[in-house]
This record gives structure tokens, C-alpha cells and sequence, in this order.
């Protein structure tokens, strides 16, 4: 396979991925107000433990370094958690 034709593969996997990470964030505000209606806290600290424990399983299961997916799902929750806090402040206005 042609370098060119590998990296037209890859650049078709990031926009997947980029769409994946539109729609995951897009679910945040159904998180907010899920949270909202029972009055918790926008971090869950188990919620997260246990998101951060599955990619690490699936990483090891699919020998994909664990340290890097584990970093990989920091950084979508965190992008999760600001989404929240964002939809908190507005509320709150």
C-alpha cells in the first residue's frame, strides 16, 4: 500500500473519530440535566473511575498501550465536564 493511500485511510478514521467525539459531547447536556433533575454533582468520581477502567480494559485487550488510552478518555471526560459546567453557569444566569 502507497504512503499516500495509508494516510487517506488514516485521515477517513480522524473525522470518524472526530464525528465520535461531537457526538459523545453531544450527550453532555442530557448528562446535565439527568444530573439537574437529581441534584448531583457534575463529577461522578465512580462514573469516571469506571470509564477510565473500560478503556484501559479494551486498550490491554486489543494491545493498545494503557497509559496512552487512559489519557485519551482523561481528556474526553474532561471535555465532557467543562461541556457541563458550561450548560451549569448558563442555567444559573
Amino acid at each position: 500500500m502507497e504512503l499516500s493511500e495509508v494516510r487517506a485511510q488514516i485521515k477517513k478514521i480522524d473525522q470518524r473519530i472526530a464525528e465520535l467525539i461531537k457526538e459523545r459531547t453531544d450527550l453532555a447536556v442530557h448528562v446535565f440535566n439527568a444530573k439537574k433533575d437529581k441534584n448531583t454533582e457534575i463529577v461522578d468520581n465512580n462514573q469516571v473511575e469506571d470509564v477510565l477502567k473500560r478503556a484501559e480494559e479494551f486498550a490491554a485487550l486489543n494491545e493498545i498501550d494503557t497509559d496512552a488510552m487512559r489519557r485519551i478518555f482523561e481528556i474526553l471526560i474532561e471535555i465532557n465536564t467543562e461541556e457541563q459546567q458550561k450548560l451549569l453557569r448558563q442555567d444559573s444566569s
